[in-house]
Formats: structure tokens, sequence, C-alpha cells
């Protein structure tokens, strides 16, 4: 038969085990991040200026990268402004560069 001090540390444990288990990455009811990525593809793409499209984007716990080149200071304000409109999005980290292009 255990003694009493056993039986609470033996509680103690068992309810402290829950606590040493990861947590869960994202919520159940948010998009999946390759799934926002593709979401924020498609919203680039669609983008009426155009030039928008060779945009990289990655996803890592909501949070979306955007990384490559825009032409105008407008644009990279647009990409992340698109980016910011996709469910699940929970912050855009704006890594995109400005090169105007050279007139022949």
């Amino acid at each position: 038969m255990l003694r009493p001090h056993r039986w609470l540390l033996l509680l103690l444990l068992s309810t402290s085990v829950g606590c040493l288990l990861p947590a869960p990455t994202t919520l159940p009811d948010s998009p999946q991040d390759g799934e926002i990525s593709s979401r924020v593809e498609g919203r680039l793409a669609a983008d009426e200026q155009g030039g928008l499209s060779d945009i990289l984007v990655t996803t890592e716990h909501g949070t979306v990268t955007l990384t490559g080149t825009v032409q105008r200071a407008e644009r990279k304000a647009k990409a992340a402004e698109l980016a910011r409109q996709v469910p699940g999005v929970r912050r855009v980290k704006n890594d995109l560069e400005i090169r105007a292009t050279s007139a022949p």
C-alpha cells in the first residue's frame, strides 16, 4: 500500500505530464501554412497591375514572408496588403527589394 505522501506525488506527476506535451502549432480551424502560401500567391498573381506573380511566398505558423523584387515602393506595399487579406495570415514579413528596371 502506498503512503499518503506517495499518493500526492503520484497525483502531481500525473497532472503535470500534460504540461510537458507540446501545444499544437496551428489552431484546428485555421488553414495550413501551405494553403495560406497558395492563397497569397493566387492573390498576387491576380493583381490587375501585375508584377507581383514572381514573388516568393513562404508561410510558417501563419507568418507570411514575401521575398523577391518589385519595381516600386507602391508595389511592395500592395503585395503586403494583398497577403494580409488572406484568411489565416497572422503577420506579414515584407522582405521585398525595390529595383527599378533601367530603360534601354
